[in-house]
């Protein structure tokens, strides 16, 4: 394999042993099977991962996975939500990391080739480029886990030669999505942008359970919120916690605040961009950053204002892109916000990949398979029993 691709290997001593313990103590579920697991022999399992590379979900889980000597490669699945520390802390422990913020699309198009020579068994992906590169691969894996809906509407169109666990379905990772997700985007808003949401007309494109955690958390801050979606029994709901369920024309032309949440690509094409209103402000929280055309729109005369905000000029009109239409709560450069909030959401994976690792049924068949049930009512258990004050 080829070295690390990073920003700065110096960055690993960023992490201090004070922040490493503190993260145990914020994030007792995930230390729970940290501890655990790291006692375990883990040899000759190779695991290939393919996700965000961020303090809140890297640190304490690769740590405890090096411990068992299994063989690790790591890759950003996202263009701009690499947090360059974590990325170095993980090279650190011997760890084969290929990602950095800020990169260009053919960056990231060479790391994920460089991470597919990786003779994996087992992957752990977030947006099913990793299970399709490695769809040819002989022998097949021998398991998956994927994370994201965006990665579903992927890989529901292969051909999968090896099982692939949907834990983006899972009652755990709605929890997650609703409320952790909305509840990190804002802060991360106010951060870059410097402005409140009172009084603020905003947009949420998508109302899934990211989407109306967004909205809902948008209206507590004081924000007018319109929600457009497909779904019309999504739409009755959204008017259940005191949003306006429209059309996306009339959203377009109601709002100064847009965020799509949907995990489809192309969602916000070239004739919605020109019907903004001036100056709107728009931004991603879905894990596709090809939710929003950014190809068409880096194509318009446009000029970066401050770091992670750009201003585009249309034809009639300019809007304001934060992030490079990554997802705001992990790529805007606001530092490491709600590690306890990943808690969960590390554990199920970490549980998930060690599970792969001891060995699945020879009954489990190839294709898209439910997250096990029995794994995520553990975790949740477990939770429920660590905070527990008694």
């Amino acid at each position: 394999m080829e070295p690390s691709r990073i920003k700065d290997t110096a960055l690993a001593s960023q992490v201090s042993e004070g922040e490493l313990a503190w993260s145990r103590v914020i994030s007792p579920v995930t230390e729970h099977y940290c501890r655990s697991i790291a006692q375990r022999d883990y040899h000759g399992k190779r695991l290939a991962y393919w996700g965000h590379i961020t303090r809140q979900n890297i640190i304490l889980m690769m740590s405890a996975l090096k411990q068992t000597g299994a063989e690790i490669v790591i890759g950003a699945c996202n263009v701009d939500s690499t947090d360059d520390t974590a990325a170095a802390y993980a090279s650190a422990l011997g760890i084969g990391v290929y990602g950095w913020q800020g990169m260009s699309r053919q960056d990231y198009t060479e790391n994920l080739a460089i991470v597919r020579r990786f003779d994996a068994d087992y992957l752990c992906d977030m947006g099913g480029e990793l299970c399709v590169a490695y769809l040819d691969k002989t022998p097949p894996v021998k398991g998956a886990l994927e994370a994201t809906m965006t990665g579903l509407h992927l890989l529901r169109n292969q051909n999968l030669p090896f099982p692939v666990f949907n834990w983006n379905d899972i009652p755990l990772k709605d929890l997650h999505n609703r409320y952790h997700v909305g509840d990190g985007v804002w802060p991360a808003f106010n951060y870059l942008t410097s402005m409140s949401l009172y009084a603020k007309h905003v947009l949420v494109i998508g109302c899934g359970p990211v989407g109306k955690g967004i909205a809902e958390r948008a209206r507590a801050l004081g924000a007018l919120v319109l929600v457009a979606d497909l779904d019309p029994v999504r739409l009755l709901e959204a008017g259940h916690f005191g949003c306006e369920a429209v059309s996306l024309d009339e959203g377009l032309k109601r709002s100064n605040i847009i965020v799509t949440a949907t995990g489809v690509n192309g969602v916000l094409r070239a004739e919605h961009l020109c019907r903004m209103r001036p100056g709107t402000i728009l931004f991603n929280a879905g894990h596709s950053n090809r939710e929003i055309d950014i190809d068409w729109l880096y194509a318009q005369p446009h000029q970066r204002i401050k770091p992670h905000i750009e201003r585009f000029n249309l034809d009639h009109t300019h809007v304001y892109l934060l992030a490079q239409g990554s997802l705001l709560n992990l790529a805007g450069g606001a530092g490491v916000y709600g590690v306890d909030q990943f808690d969960l959401f590390t554990a199920i994976m970490l549980l998930g990949i060690t599970w792969m690792f001891d060995g699945l049924s020879p009954g489990i068949q190839p294709g898209l398979q439910r997250y096990p049930q029995h794994l995520e009512r553990e975790v949740a258990e477990t939770a429920l029993r660590l905070h527990r004050l008694e």
